[in-house]
């Protein structure tokens, strides 16, 4: 690329800029509908210089009240939440300013910080320089305060499509994948989707900095194809990426030292790089032990599958913020439903990207992101939880009412040692920690041990101890994990909640004070026992959280199940059944307006749950 990234440097005679630099201004909103004189009154008082992607914009001394207009590239503006995780909340493409706020209050330093998330031309023009310029052409400063205006309006939209990522560097960490095609085909499922996709490699290295600006104009998505580890070209496309995918063999070891350092300046913005980890025809998709020892380099990954088109298109879906979150509660018996709601989805079309539950919900949500057809599962779950009650291994209850390990056989039965991380689909779950009274995420690991800790309701099932920690029922704390699923902004979320209003209503004021003859004629009569009792506190969450959580779903079932309790095990094909005649009703009734997400191009809306088609 054609760009000289040197300090700032100052040029006395406006002549000396070229033409086409003179020519772009022309076209900036700050200097709309002024003349020739103006333009060469900016270029006489401003600095130009480079700034590389990846690199913060430095607001100390002079720059703190100094005003920037991007030539070419963007920048990115990242303030810290409340987490104290970075994340980007403007994105702030060519022809735009930045440090105005700054520069009209006079005051204090900036609150967040400018990153380029491409190289990046700027010209700079110092509060001296301004106040000439806006002295000899006051128009300047009311097209300042329509930028004010613009940016005002624009903080009351939503942030997502600001923040999605546009250009992608597919990073090589191993030699030997310059050829791999991965960039081609999935900007080649992109453009079936809609998107404008195109692939970029060395070929066009050195076009300069307005040509590669223009290219990612013209396109909803671009990827950077880097050549091999650690060249020129791919040092140059992590700088002009908004996200870095990192390309690697799972059948071949990593460089002892990474190419993307951790603490590459993209990785301080927010956003650590992805995995693409492919696998040869016949491997599965093992997760190499030297992967998971270097995960601290990646944020996530996917399974790329030679021949697998489905893996290529999951990735597109993900790309573009249209990849569907599938979350399932928690409910014991009644979480059987959750099958049937699936088998109505799929029936519809709609694919499963991203699975994620608590307790029962997260074991068929695990079985799907095991690419277990609707059959398979069901005949599986039917087999652990109907054929063989898993929680009849009573003990002296000094921990829990049952030993836990009819749970473990069985779910090491099913599952295997397969790991999350090692899981077709990516795959969360949900237990609550009591050592720290909050959520623990189970995104990796030994599977079967996540699942049983996400099952383990307090005082019937003893708690899963991690690192120490006691981990128990997901459903204690947030029975519905749609907010976890949310954090990850990949598209839209479906959710099937199955917790309902169960009725455990009991008459008797002296209910439980009764002398024990009277217990167990109560008991007879229907009263709740102390294993419902358990299970309904272990599954019912709190209100406000369920009601908050339920709020940020996209599409949302309720299957009502009437008369089918937490431990009505032997209500497996009924709960299923009416699982999905009430996916099919409520699809039926509604439609399923999130089937455009996936399957249009970029301008079509996303409808929020319950509106009609």
């Amino acid at each position: 690329m054609n760009m000289a990234f040197l300090s700032s440097f100052r040029i006395g005679q406006e002549t000396l800029y070229p033409d086409a630099l003179r020519a772009r201004l022309r076209n900036f909103p700050l200097l709309q509908d002024l003349g020739d004189a103006a333009i060469k009154r900016v270029l006489a008082e401003a600095n130009w210089f480079g700034l590389p992607g990846g690199m913060q914009l430095s607001r100390d001394g002079e720059n703190r009240q100094a005003l920037f207009l991007i030539v070419t590239g963007s920048l990115g503006v990242f303030v810290d939440d409340d987490q104290g995780k970075r994340r980007l909340v403007a994105h702030i493409p060519p022809g735009e300013t930045v440090g105005e706020m700054s520069l009209l209050s006079k005051d204090g330093a900036p609150s967040a910080d400018v990153v380029a998330l491409r190289d990046t031309e700027l010209l700079r023009i110092s509060p001296q320089g301004f106040e000439s310029l806006i002295s000899r052409h006051p128009r300047v400063m009311l097209n300042m305060m329509k930028i004010l205006v613009k940016r005002l309006q624009a903080t009351t939209r939503s942030s997502t499509d600001i923040t999605r990522p546009k250009t992608f560097a597919i990073v090589p960490l191993q030699d030997g994948l310059s050829d791999a095609p991965i960039a081609h085909r999935l900007a080649a499922a992109l453009s079936d989707m809609g998107s404008r996709a195109a692939v970029l490699d060395s070929s066009v290295a050195e076009q300069s900095a307005e040509w590669f600006n223009a290219f990612e104009a013209a396109h909803d998505v671009v990827f950077y194809r880097g050549d091999a580890p650690d060249t020129a070209w791919t040092h140059l496309c992590e700088r002009q990426a908004d996200k870095i995918l990192l390309l690697a063999r799972s059948d071949r070891p990593l460089p002892e030292r990474p190419v993307v350092e951790p603490g590459f300046s993209k990785e301080r913005a927010g956003s650590l790089p992805e995995l693409l980890l492919l696998h040869p025809s016949g491997s599965g998709q093992a997760f190499p032990e030297h992967f998971a020892m270097r995960s601290g380099i990646f944020e996530s990954h996917h399974h790329v599958r030679a021949g697998n088109l489905n893996d290529i298109q999951r990735m597109a879906r993900f790309i573009a913020g249209r990849a569907v979150g599938i979350v399932l509660a928690g409910g014991g018996a009644r979480g059987f439903a959750h099958i049937g709601v699936l088998k109505a989805l799929q029936e519809a079309g709609v694919p499963f990207d991203h699975l994620g539950g608590t307790s029962m919900g997260a074991i068929i949500a695990a079985g799907i992101a095991a690419e277990w057809s609707i059959e398979e599962l069901t005949e599986r779950v039917r087999a652990a939880f109907v054929d063989s009650n898993p929680l009849s291994d009573y003990t002296f209850p000094l921990i829990a009412l049952v030993r836990g390990k009819k749970v473990s056989t069985l779910l090491r039965q099913n599952f295997g040692d397969t790991r999350i991380e090692e899981l077709p689909k990516p795959f969360f779950c949900v237990s609550s920690d009591l050592t720290t009274g909050r959520i623990h995420e189970h995104r990796s690991g030994a599977l079967w041990r996540a699942l049983r800790a996400s099952v383990a309701l307090p005082g019937i099932l003893p708690p899963v101890t991690h690192h120490g920690h006691l981990l128990v029922d997901g459903g204690v704390m947030n029975n519905l994990p749609v907010d976890v699923m949310r954090q990850r902004e990949s598209g839209p979320i479906i959710a099937s909640d199955v917790t309902g209003e169960l009725d455990l209503q009991v008459k008797d004021d002296r209910y439980g004070e009764r002398p024990i003859w009277q217990l167990i004629w109560q008991r007879m009569r229907g009263t709740p026992s102390i294993v419902s009792i358990l299970m309904r506190s272990g599954t019912v969450g709190s209100e406000a959280q369920r009601r908050v959580v339920r709020e940020q779903a996209d599409y949302l079932f309720e299957p009502p199940l009437p008369d089918i309790g937490l431990r009505d095990w032997k209500s497996f094909d009924r709960a299923i059944a009416e699982g999905y005649e009430n996916a099919q009703a409520t699809i039926e009734k509604n439609g399923l307006p999130l089937t455009e997400v996936w399957t249009e191009g970029p301008a079509v809306a996303l409808h929020r749950r319950g509106a009609v088609a």
